[in-house]
């Protein structure tokens, strides 16, 4: 992302307010902690940077389409600019409870890119049909569902951030829910590791995670191919997933799991994956030139698989359009997600 980090983090040591620097160097980071694992010292760059974003959005330096995205969930509940009542038009037809009404043992949150865009809602159906098929008592908040404040967090703005989580907690308290089980990482972070802050409680899993389980105890069995016999499938590790939270296998294990696929590796992987440039609000923010998402979707070109799996909506979002940028034709992305629902049962 050409983010001169040992310039930002020697300039927060010297405690110098004016970095001199252009404010692309603080807010093109992906906070995908690649760094991180590259630092011999172990040095908590991200906690730094954000730090850094929370004193220049208080100094009103913070970018335009940061911005934008921030008053969306403020205005919304979404900074997708999707209408409140549309939200929950990805369950239609699913006959899924509402969590509000209907005590479930698990709350799904499906989050805002799986509930707005029209490409990503087909992995919210797919785990849906998933927990469903293995027996799963779970709920969803429907169009009460809010914004996890992933971007809240990522922009700084600590007063909303605050009221946000709050908010969203109560509502969780409210469906006497034992766990929340999430789509995206950025939000299974959030609830993780921020609102437990505010005063969260609830037991938090990614879906990965909860699935795994499921194929552990054997109460998730695939009973055909996902996409054909012997299809090769390599797997890429979201940040989120995998630096944050060492969710490394999980995913790989339920890929095994389904019958006729072969899992191939990427030269970079788990640890030292590479981003695929979403994070740290980069999906509201304008790039130019190569991004890493080409660089990755050529690398998972290169295993010869016809499939990259991932388990990150703004993951899915990025392969694909890297892929059609790049020209490449014959690697499909899906979330795992699908392809578990594929082996399962071939209905839409």
């Amino acid at each position: 992302m050409n983010v001169p980090v040992r310039r930002l983090i020697r300039s927060s040591q010297l405690g110098l307010k004016d970095f001199g620097l252009d404010i692309g160097d603080l807010w093109y980071c992906a906070t995908c902690k690649q760094c991180e694992f590259a630092c011999p010292r172990g040095v908590r760059i991200t906690d730094i940077l954000h730090a850094l974003r929370v004193l220049s959005y208080d100094s009103k330096k913070s970018p335009k389409k940061l911005d934008e995205a921030l008053w969306g969930v403020y205005e919304d509940g979404n900074p997708w600019k999707g209408r409140k009542t549309d939200r929950a038009k990805w369950a239609d037809g699913l006959q899924i409870r509402d969590a509000l009404k209907a005590k479930s043992k698990y709350l799904l949150y499906v989050g805002c890119a799986s509930s707005f865009d029209p490409r990503l809602q087909r992995i919210a159906r797919s785990l849906a049909r998933v927990l469903n098929e293995a027996g799963v008592e779970f709920g969803i908040l429907g169009n009460n569902e809010s914004c996890c404040g992933d971007v809240i967090y990522n922009i700084g703005e600590e007063g909303f951030l605050q009221e946000l989580v709050e908010k969203n907690v109560k509502e969780f308290e409210q469906t006497g829910a034992e766990g929340i089980i999430s789509i995206s990482p950025h939000c299974f972070n959030m609830f993780k590791t921020i609102y437990p802050k505010y005063g969260s409680k609830i037991q938090s899993y990614h879906y990965t995670e909860f699935l795994s389980e499921l194929v552990d105890k054997d109460a998730l069995k695939a009973s055909t191919s996902a996409d054909g016999d012997n299809v090769e499938v390599t797997y890429h590790d979201p940040c989120y997933l995998g630096r944050y939270h060492g969710i490394y296998e999980q995913p790989r294990k339920i890929l095994e799991s389904i019958p006729h696929t072969n899992l191939v590796e990427m030269k970079e992987s788990k640890s030292n994956a590479l981003c695929c440039g979403g994070g740290g609000g980069q999906m509201w923010m304008e790039t130019f030139g190569d991004r890493p998402s080409h660089k990755r979707v050529l690398d998972a070109a290169a295993t010869g698989a016809s499939i990259m799996a991932t388990s990150c909506p703004y993951c899915v979002q990025n392969f694909e359009d890297a892929g059609k940028t790049k020209g490449v034709e014959n690697l499909k992305v899906m979330d795992v997600s699908e392809l578990v629902a594929n082996s399962l049962t071939k209905r839409e």
